[in-house]
């Protein structure tokens, strides 16, 4: 059983980098792969300098690292990037959760939530149920948003 209680999202250190990379390659690296291939040099690359521009919060449960979630307030939107739960935490509800936080503060605030996800992830039924809707795709990516209130 999940205690809702022991997830906290605290700032990504620098020595959470490796931490940050390595759950990117466990757990997105297949669907990465899929598109692009995985060519390890540009990923770590690719890796280092997003992680200077948009360090992510890290997910912790019971003080453990278990994901990542980088959340870019822009004028009337709150967007999500790098939302990444390690597997072995995936399908207990914990994104679910922390989801449901963030459309709490989007709704308070009168702001749209924006993410894209790569078409190859599963993760679009995740979305649906929480209220967002499809706003756009391409052979790549697919964007969902989801409105203050849950309105479309």
């Amino acid at each position: 059983m999940i205690d809702y209680s022991l997830i906290k999202l605290i700032p990504g250190e620098e020595s959470q980098r490796q931490f940050s990379y390595e759950l990117k390659k466990a757990t997105y690296g297949d669907y990465i792969k899929e598109v692009w291939g995985w060519d390890e040099e540009v990923q770590i690359e690719f890796h280092n300098q997003d992680w200077l521009k948009k360090r992510p919060n890290i997910i912790r449960y019971d003080n453990r690292p278990i994901g990542t979630i980088y959340l870019d307030e822009k004028g009337n939107d709150i967007w999500i990037e790098r939302f990444i739960i390690s597997s072995e935490y995936q399908n207990k509800g914990m994104g679910t959760y922390i989801l449901k936080g963030i459309m709490e503060r989007a709704d308070l605030s009168g702001r749209t939530i924006k993410l894209m996800y790569l078409r190859t992830n599963p993760v679009a039924s995740l979305y649906r149920r929480m209220g967002f809707r499809e706003t756009g795709n391409d052979d790549v990516f697919i964007s969902v948003e989801r409105k203050p209130g849950g309105t479309s």
